[in-house]
């Protein structure tokens, strides 16, 4: 399992209720760096995943959205438009970092809520620093 799959399940295991966004075929053949998630029905948050290309270096931030309506008209319109709409998210929590292996990801630079006692943490640790919840 490479390091994008890996990451993409953990968010499936963290948040159960979770619901990766597809685009429609009209970006078959594109390569994808980012990766949206509705943390669960009826919320107004949203998980974005980005992978920067090159190496295994992703950010993960929980953006914040008005109200839970506004979110699923954005998620809908997405199979056809695209990400810019969800620009208008305010981030909640950002985390830059590398996968160095399962469960070892080493911090960048983090800005949210939660405090993270070392540059080394495991899947459950990030996904806890983003998750708008705690």
């Amino acid at each position: 399992m490479n390091s994008l799959d890996y990451l993409r399940e953990e968010i499936r295991t963290y948040y159960p209720e979770s619901k990766e966004l597809q685009l429609s075929e009209a970006f078959d053949g594109q390569r994808r760096f980012n990766f949206y998630f509705e943390i669960a029905p009826e919320q107004r948050h949203l998980l974005y995943l980005n992978w920067d290309g090159d190496i295994d270096g992703f950010t993960l931030k929980c953006l914040e959205f008005p109200d839970a309506n506004l979110l699923k008209e954005l998620a809908d319109a997405y199979t056809e438009k695209g990400s810019k709409m969800f620009n208008i998210g305010q981030p909640v929590a950002t985390l830059s970092f590398v996968y160095q292996g399962k469960d070892n990801l080493r911090v960048r630079n983090y800005k949210g809520k939660s405090h993270i006692d070392s540059h080394e943490i495991s899947a459950r640790s990030l996904m806890y620093a983003v998750n708008p919840f705690e």
